[in-house]
C-alpha cells in the first residue's frame, strides 16, 4: 500500500501539514517496499477545487491511505468513495515520526 502524507516541507524533518488540499509536498511512503519520495503538490494554489484536484493526483498515484491535519468535505467523499483511509494524527508530528509509527 502507498500511503501520502501531506507535508509542509520536502524533508523528513518536516511536519504533517494542517490541510490536506493546500500542503506544498506529500510524501509517498510504500509499505511493500519500504521506499518514499516526495511530490510537490501543484494544486496548493488552486482557487477552487485545491484538495478534490490533490485527491485526484494522489488517486493517480494509487494510494491507500491519506495523513494530514485535516480533509476538507468534498475530499472526504471522495477518499471515501474510492475507500481510502484518512488518518488525522492526534498531535503535531514529522514526516519521519510518523513513518516510524507505521514500518
Amino acid at each position: 500500500m502507498i500511503i501520502a502524507i501531506a507535508a509542509n516541507d520536502n524533508n523528513l524533518n518536516g511536519f504533517v501539514d494542517p490541510h490536506f488540499g493546500r500542503c506544498g509536498w506529500y510524501y509517498l511512503f510504500n509499505l511493500e517496499t519500504m521506499e518514499g519520495l516526495f511530490i510537490e503538490n501543484p494544486a496548493k494554489n488552486n482557487p477552487e477545487k485545491g484538495g478534490c484536484d490533490a485527491a485526484k493526483l494522489l488517486l493517480d498515484k494509487k494510494i491507500g491511505m491519506a495523513i494530514a491535519g485535516r480533509f476538507g468535505s468534498k475530499v472526504v467523499d471522495v477518499f471515501r468513495r474510492e475507500n481510502i483511509q484518512m488518518v488525522i494524527p492526534e498531535t503535531q508530528q514529522t514526516i519521519s515520526e510518523i513513518i516510524n509509527k507505521i514500518k
